[in-house]
């Protein structure tokens, strides 16, 4: 699989703006090929200053900020050798996670030297079942039999005898998943933002994070496993993996950038529903049940996209455009996209570009990143998603103003309306994702809720062998407080069933779909819980 890249977000807005970078190609009138340029026609005029550059340090050696520098500095305070999970992920990943080569300057950020090319590393099952050569599974006629296999393995408790080679695949992970685990035991995680190997000077928008991909192939280890300890009776080892999950995701989100807070949400999410899974099957005494939670009550401290935003993202805005004022943005480096806009062809014109006040384009777009921490640091989804709502409207209507043939009317206003053409085209080409994050954020604060409010439902059927006729009952003995749904500010449903119960969310349209979720036919946006918990379609 293709690690992620951090780039990927940037391709189209760098491919439709690099002719803004003053000559970064010049054309060959003999050839009429591109001949790439050495350096840039001119140096922009960029004031370093809180309302520019955002940060003012560390200048590099050509005067500008080092921006990978600053994040890196400000994710790898109080981090040591002894207290940096990355340290131990990369003695159970190696040095190519997710088959990609992590450059020098990230080991010698870590502090360690890169792991031997050959090792007993984390191996995907696909992976392992083609290099030991074992044969497909009855009946079936390509690999996907084996995905199905360990999605089956993931979802219920099962024997080494049912599932033997999944059993062995475990067996061989065995050193990996013990480096994993002793990983997320520890209470920092900082992965330093380098760029590929080999580039002379590092842009935000090349850094790889192969190791938050990877991460996903270690949750799917540890549920595999902690299905299989569950279907031999070994509860509290199948406890321990699951727990081990939980703490990843929470590290594994620390990590500077959005898509590492996703990545840790995803684990949580994975871990979350296995720890449902667990209930179901065993259910467990009041003793146990407290002892988890409060496990579970010392996770560390998840990080905010808020945090995300303010930093490593406004960050990563800012470089890029600083890269492209500067003039080497090249087309090698794009991926895709397209120029064919009359009004984009525009600016590409020289007298045009050269008219650009780029410390005005980064005011404006630190404007923005300040509205977009403002709205998600709202304190109820509902004033959240309304701010969230009203900014993507006005993106919407930044990104109609820049379309047809009357855009190029604004760009005979000079300096100053040429320059806000740029900086509302960055803009437009940018900020989107920030609501799915957050949504995303708020769907893990609730699933983590509703599974608190399974264990402490568990643990009243352990104790009175039947379930409450209200989540009310439950305060104070198993909850502090009845349990509010954070998506509309009113209590959870919850109805008690012949065998069992379901409470539910109503999701992030606010609506009650009486319990159905994304999965369901027809399809809802609520996040239930039942139990027992039925087994996968």
């Amino acid at each position: 699989m293709t690690a992620i890249r951090v780039r990927d977000r940037f391709c189209t807005l760098i491919f439709l703006l690099m002719c803004l970078s003053h000559s970064a190609f010049a054309q060959d009138a003999a050839s009429n090929q591109p001949v790439v340029k050495s350096k840039p026609v001119f140096v922009p005029k960029i004031t370093i200053g809180k309302e520019t550059t955002w940060v003012t340090e560390p200048v590099g050696p050509n005067g500008f900020i080092d921006y990978l520098a600053a994040v890196n500095h400000r994710h790898s305070q109080g981090v040591t050798l002894q207290n940096n999970a990355v340290v131990l992920l990369y003695q159970a990943m190696g040095p190519n996670p997710d088959r990609t080569r992590q450059p020098d300057r990230f080991f010698q950020l870590l502090g360690i030297e890169p792991p031997p090319e050959e090792g007993t590393y984390y191996e995907g099952l696909g992976n392992w079942w083609r290099r030991k050569e074992k044969p497909l599974p009855e009946g079936a006629v390509d690999l996907n039999a084996i995905s199905d296999m360990e999605s089956t393995a993931q979802s219920r408790p099962w024997k080494a005898k049912e599932f033997p080679e999944i059993a062995e695949w475990l067996r061989d992970l065995d050193v990996p998943l013990q480096f994993a685990a002793e990983a997320a035991s520890r209470t920092e995680y900082f992965s330093p933002v380098v760029p590929p190997q080999g580039k002379e000077e590092g842009k935000m928008i090349e850094v790889l994070l192969p190791g938050a991909q990877l991460a996903r192939g270690f949750a799917r280890a540890f549920i595999t496993r902690a299905m299989l300890r569950l279907g031999e009776g070994d509860d509290y080892a199948a406890l321990r993996d699951l727990f081990v999950l939980h703490r990843l995701g929470r590290l594994v989100g620390r990590g500077p950038t959005m898509i590492e807070g996703l990545v840790g949400i995803a684990l949580e999410s994975m871990a979350i529903e296995a720890e449902l899974r667990m209930i179901s099957e065993t259910q467990p005494s009041a003793r146990f049940v407290a002892r988890y939670r409060k496990q579970l009550d010392n996770l560390p401290t998840r990080s905010l996209m808020a945090d995300k935003i303010d930093v490593a993202e406004r960050a990563m805005f800012l470089d890029c455009c600083i890269h492209i004022a500067r003039g080497n943005m090249h087309i090698e480096e794009i991926a895709g996209g397209d120029a064919d806009n009359s009004f984009l062809k525009k600016l590409v014109e020289g007298a045009v570009v050269q008219s650009v006040e780029w410390d005005e384009v980064l005011k404006t777009s630190n404007r923005w990143y300040d509205r977009m921490v403002t709205a998600v640091k709202l304190p109820t989804y509902r004033e959240r998603e309304a701010s969230l709502a009203k900014l993507d409207e006005d993106i919407q209507a930044l990104a109609k103003k820049r379309q047809g043939p009357t855009a190029l009317l604004q760009l005979l206003g000079g300096s100053p309306a040429i320059t806000q053409a740029v900086a509302e085209t960055l803009i437009t080409l940018l900020l989107p994702a920030v609501r799915q994050a957050h949504r995303a954020e708020d769907k893990i604060v609730q699933r983590m809720q509703n599974l608190d409010v399974a264990l402490a439902l568990s643990a009243w059927r352990s104790e009175h062998d039947s379930y409450p006729k209200s989540l009310a009952d439950l305060v104070p003995k198993y909850l502090a407080v009845v349990p509010i749904d954070r998506f509309n500010g009113e209590p959870l449903h919850y109805s008690t069933t012949p065998d069992g119960y379901l409470f539910y969310s109503v999701g992030q349209n606010g609506k009650d779909d009486e319990g159905r979720s994304f999965d369901d036919n027809p399809r809802g946006d609520d996040l239930p819980v039942q139990m027992p918990k039925p087994q996968l379609k």
